[in-house]
């Protein structure tokens, strides 16, 4: 199931990422109830409203989102989740050539060592507890060019050329990642530096030299001949324990992904060349496909229940919500909306101190047919409260992220949403269908198993809670 207007994803990646490194308390009500004249004229009264819930797999989310200011990370390695499933992740992206329009190099080049840098993103997801945890990592090129404006999901995938790989296998330790890089002497920031085959990977890039000299556009003809790099498991059966994060943009030598050339000319001292990954001009995605039809997920994903008691939740490619809120006009007409809240408790018997929570919910909505206007039955769209979509200003209500609620106190993520509940009210509308989801910050980490619907405990079950007030 597709946005229907895809850039709306890019939106909501930068404003995820931006909210994650926010700070300060979250404002939870439309209209405060402090506010509320402290006499007998009004009446200050709650309710709950019953969830149906379900467990799907989702992957729909942009893994090439390319926007100023934000990082683009992605995930490379294996891992296997006893409850989720395991995971195979790869990057694809695409590098510049730093002297616009060169020539192939001649003879007086001698190339001492090749490798390919790409910084660490400074996370990780998965048993990092594990100190010995190893990937290994192989390099290739893809043998079909990307598409700088394509918009490409978590199942895209390059053929490569298997034949001509341009390193060896190589295994690294994951918790090492962290350590800063020393390279002659002088320390980098992390990263990780493979080193390459020099031949094949010399073969590639003259090609793209000599291809792009004389063209008009020399930049995007070297871009094409070369194709670019795809960072991957040398093997995707291991099973892995903990799946490092990379970072694709910078601005500087071994702050930036680039494979770095080592060579002299007679006579000449060591020199430095980088084809670095050029954000302005360079298509990248990641590629991450989940595994689950053996796991304990699955039985959520497959569930015929009417309502489900627990549900799981990850970042996307991964779990999500299904919601449904039905009878959703059962407060009285008149009534003034002070707080509309969907609100998912963790549950901690069933989740694993391991693996980290999500750091912040977000939600969609589902068309009916009817309502919105011009919105497909089936199909996304964003919710009155997540309105306007380019600012941020809309998350003092939304919230998303988890709260310790009730005594003794449960960890509650609270998602606020009076406007979209007002407006369905408006539109005579029964119900509502939302969707929840993680963040879309580290794809396909992180995740949680949470009280449904039907949980057995009344204070744990995903509920919304209005609070309203009416004239007597």
């Amino acid at each position: 199931m597709k946005y229907l207007i895809p850039t709306t994803t890019y939106l909501l990646v930068a404003i995820a990422i931006i909210w994650l490194g926010l700070a300060g308390c979250k404002e939870n009500t439309l209209i405060n109830s402090s506010i509320v004249p402290n006499n007998d004229s009004t009446s200050l009264q709650s309710i709950t409203l019953g969830c149906i819930t379900h467990s799907f797999f989702d992957k729909d989310v942009v893994t090439s989102v390319n926007i100023s200011g934000i990082n683009v990370n992605q995930a490379v390695g294996c891992m296997q989740d006893s409850f989720f499933g395991g995971t195979v992740a790869s990057t694809y992206f695409q590098l510049l050539n730093p002297n616009i329009g060169a020539a192939p190099f001649d003879t007086t080049y001698h190339f001492d060592s090749a490798f390919l840098f790409i910084p660490y993103s400074g996370f990780s997801y998965g048993d990092t507890s594990d100190y010995n945890a190893t990937q290994t990592y192989q390099v290739y090129t893809p043998l079909d060019t990307l598409g700088y404006s394509t918009y490409y999901y978590p199942d895209a995938y390059k053929t490569m050329d298997m034949t001509n790989p341009l390193s060896d296998p190589i295994t690294v330790n994951v918790h090492n990642l962290a350590d800063s890089v020393t390279i002659n002497g002088k320390k980098y920031s992390p990263g990780l530096r493979l080193k390459l085959k020099v031949l094949p990977t010399l073969s590639k890039i003259n090609h793209a030299l000599f291809y792009s000299q004389n063209a008009d556009n020399k930049i995007q003809a070297f871009i094409d001949d070369f194709k670019g790099i795809c960072l991957r498991p040398a093997d995707t059966r291991s099973t892995g324990k903990v799946i490092p994060y990379f970072r694709l943009n910078g601005s500087t030598l071994y702050e930036e992904a680039a494979i770095v050339l080592h060579y002299h000319r007679i006579g000449d001292a060591d020199t430095v060349l980088e084809y670095f990954h050029g954000r302005s001009y360079c298509a990248h995605f990641n590629s991450i496909t989940k595994s689950y039809s053996r796991s304990p997920v699955n039985a959520l994903y497959t569930s015929t229940q009417v309502n489900d008691s627990i549900v799981a939740i990850q970042n996307m490619p991964g779990s999500s919500i299904d919601v449904v809120i039905p009878d959703i006009n059962k407060i009285p007409k008149n009534a003034v909306i002070n707080k509309v809240e969907l609100q998912i408790s963790f549950l901690p018997s069933y989740n694993n101190t391991k693996y980290a929570l999500p750091q912040q919910l977000f939600v969609t909505g589902i068309g009916n047919g009817t309502y919105p206007a011009g919105i497909p039955a089936g199909s996304k769209y964003d919710i009155e409260d997540r309105k306007p979509i380019t600012s941020l200003s809309p998350y003092s209500i939304l919230d998303g992220n988890s709260h310790a609620l009730g005594s003794p106190a449960i960890t509650t993520y609270t998602i606020g949403i009076p406007r979209e509940y007002m407006a369905s009210l408006a539109a005579q509308n029964n119900s509502l269908h939302l969707q929840v989801h993680g963040s879309q910050v580290y794809y396909g980490a992180l995740r949680m198993l949470a009280a449904g619907g039907s949980y057995s405990n009344p204070r744990y079950q995903t509920k919304l809670f209005i609070v309203y007030s009416t004239i007597k």
